[in-house]
């Protein structure tokens, strides 16, 4: 395996592990779209279920984001940082290897 093939190697495993996180995520939001026909107001009354709605919602609606578009977000950024950091390390091997 060359130099160069360790940046592509590096860069494939981080969008492996990057799709099992998005898949994780999937099934969370999956897993929460499936009770939430009973996550409302309706479930139970009172001054205790406001306040549990009105948490879950903010919860959720951060939730969302977390494993929507910030998720996203996190990939391009671990993809990125795996193949910058890998030639990195191609390029300090080589110079190791010419001799400067």
């Amino acid at each position: 395996m060359g130099y160069g093939d360790l940046v592509a190697q590096a860069v494939a495993d981080a969008q492996g592990d990057m799709a099992r996180v998005g898949a994780a995520a999937d099934e969370i939001l999956s897993a929460i779209g499936a009770v939430r026909p009973w996550l409302h107001d309706h479930t139970w009354t009172g001054q205790a279920a406001d306040a549990w709605c009105g948490q879950w919602k903010t919860f959720y609606g951060q939730l969302s984001s977390l494993l929507g578009p910030q998720l996203d977000g996190a990939e391009s950024a671990a993809v990125n940082g795996a193949r910058t950091q890998a030639e990195a390390m191609v390029t300090q091997r080589e110079r190791g290897a010419s001799g400067e």
